[in-house]
């Protein structure tokens, strides 16, 4: 049967920035679409169409850049991108969170998780008052929903009583530079941020939700037990609230911790390749993407057991009480100490991170499209 081609217009403005979860989503799943060979076309509707990442796209891919200038906030996704939109003349609109309020055609909207119901406090109060009107509103106005996990499905459905039909669970993966490396590469780069191989590793943006403070009275905690000779690496772009995370007990300048801040794209398969450990003691997440990233890495993988990271995870990691300080730290130990544990780790980490690929996420993002535009 004939099928003519979809024209798909993507918000793309996360697409520009780095160190966030919505624009690892965004980038991957747009690299991911354009070396699909699909019957569609993108238009990336951008705020700045001069980006590097928009350079970076393969030559001859079948998208065009779309400016909708550099709007923010509300200008952007009532006025901009709709009209950008309109002049694309799109089949189907893919957003994240929040859809245009005056768009009439098809609208696919991704919801991560509802992290501001769970953990408020990490979120400023004027961003968490508009996602508690917009999400629900955006939600309902959707052709379709897209969410990482079926936690998150379930949470949709229960908070804003949608049908569980409406919404497609559509995992993610570890970009294609995360995977075991040679260790003098490793150690070449990590010279750079006066690091050696063999540290503890944290990653995420510096906020509540990530559950810092009790990581590192967890570390403090493994240091006064003896183990004293293991740095703990702390990464992640700044983000709410995190200048009274960093000063927070003395930890600022306590002994063993390194604070180094945005790592770039090309060095980070460095940081998870050249740790003993990746500790994730988030307090909420609808997926947990840097876990896949440390799994794919080889590195064994430490994760809080809430909300969406046991499915992910599986058996592949251990998992902890995130409010139990003693877990966390307990959880460090045993995999600092026992050698066999890091190798069966490592082993299930890695067949389990192949389960995931942006190929796939691509090839079932487009079947949504399609569901999207036949309505």
């Amino acid at each position: 049967m004939y099928r003519r081609t979809m024209h798909i217009g993507i918000d793309s403005h996360a697409a520009e920035h780095s160190g966030e979860g919505n624009s690892t989503y965004i980038q991957n799943l747009i690299l991911a679409l354009v070396g699909f060979d699909g019957d569609h076309t993108l238009a990336l509707l951008a705020a700045d169409p001069y980006h590097p990442f928009y350079r970076s796209l393969p030559a001859g891919a079948r998208c065009r850049i779309s400016s909708i200038g550099r709007h923010g906030g509300v200008a952007r996704t009532a006025w901009a991108l709709p009209r950008a939109a309109r002049r694309e003349r799109v089949d189907c609109l893919h957003v994240q969170y929040f859809a245009p309020p005056l768009y009439r055609r098809p609208v696919v909207v991704t919801v991560h998780d509802l992290g501001f119901l769970h953990v408020p406090d990490s979120f400023p109060s004027g961003l968490r008052f508009a996602m508690r009107v917009l999400v629900p509103w955006s939600v309902r106005r959707a052709a379709r929903v897209i969410t990482d996990s079926e936690f998150s499905r379930n949470d949709i459905v229960a908070h804003y009583q949608v049908s569980p039909q409406k919404i497609v669970v559509i995992r993610l993966s570890a970009p294609d530079r995360f995977r075991p490396m040679d260790m003098t590469e490793t150690s070449r780069i990590l010279a750079r941020y006066g690091l050696k191989p063999g540290f503890l590793f944290s990653l995420g943006r510096l906020n509540r939700r990530k559950n810092l403070a009790r990581l590192l009275m967890a570390y403090r905690a493994l240091r006064a037990d003896g183990i004293r000779d293991v740095p703990l690496v702390v990464a992640g772009k700044p983000d709410y609230g995190a200048r009274d995370l960093r000063g927070a007990a003395g930890f600022e300048a306590f002994e063993g911790i390194h604070w180094v801040g945005l790592i770039p794209d090309d060095d980070l398969p460095a940081f998870y390749a050249g740790a003993r450990c990746f500790v994730y003691p988030s307090l909420f997440e609808g997926f947990g993407l840097p876990l896949l990233e440390a799994m794919a890495s080889e590195c064994p993988v430490i994760s809080s057991d809430r909300a969406a990271l046991p499915e992910l995870v599986g058996d592949a990691g251990l998992l902890v009480d995130p409010e139990r300080v003693e877990a966390i730290a307990e959880a460090m130990r045993r995999v600092l100490t026992d050698a066999s544990l890091r190798t069966e780790l490592r082993e299930q980490g890695l067949r389990r991170s192949r389960q995931f690929t942006w190929q796939e996420t691509a090839r079932r993002t487009l079947a949504v499209y399609r569901q999207a535009t036949a309505r």
